[in-house]
């Protein structure tokens, strides 16, 4: 029997689409972005991440609030 869980440091299918979907909706709407900016906790949990893909938006909220480049440990997420 096989685990349905991705293994650690891989995301599934599911929890990648949920980022991008989540980047593309900030990056076209302003006010989501100053939200996410001022109060990144309400807005993560408004959004219901489960508590990986909460920890990736987390570490994106300086670069989604266009306050910082993306550093290189993100790097993947240019491809």
């Amino acid at each position: 029997m096989y685990s349905t869980r991705p293994e650690k440091g891989i995301f599934s299918h599911m929890e990648e689409q949920q980022i991008q979907d989540f980047v593309h909706r900030v990056s076209n709407d302003e006010t989501l972005r100053k939200e996410l900016a001022t109060d990144p906790d309400t807005v993560i949990m408004r959004e219901g991440f489960s508590p990986r893909v909460a920890r990736i938006v987390a570490r994106l909220v300086p670069h989604l609030a266009m306050e910082q480049e993306l550093e290189p440990s993100l790097s993947w997420w240019r491809n």
